[in-house]
């Protein structure tokens, strides 16, 4: 199986509560929509630094502020596609593309 495949097949949805433990550790990172999930998740299971680098300079990842994860805690009707990349966990919210 190739990898995008595989990390395809690994996309879970979710509300911000499981998330939050991992928000705390710091190690969740929010996509922007016009960000591809896994293939955000297939460049940092490969390590490509420059590509990963770009968007976070771009805004287009990033750690959700305090104030996000209390709307996103607040709101449970917030969905999230998230994809587990060790150590890291990468959340898009669904329904903003």
């Amino acid at each position: 199986m190739e990898l995008k495949e595989k990390l395809s097949s690994e996309v879970l949805e979710t509300n911000w509560k499981p998330l939050a433990e991992h928000f705390a550790r710091g190690v969740v990172y929010y996509l922007e929509p016009e960000l591809d999930l896994v293939e955000v998740g297939e460049s940092m299971a490969t390590d490509s630094v420059s590509q990963i680098k770009r968007w976070l300079d771009d805004g287009l990842i990033y750690t959700p502020t305090p104030q996000q994860a209390t709307q996103f805690h607040e709101d449970q009707d917030i969905k999230f596609d998230m994809l587990i990349i060790e150590p890291y966990v990468l959340i898009q919210q669904k329904g903003l593309s």
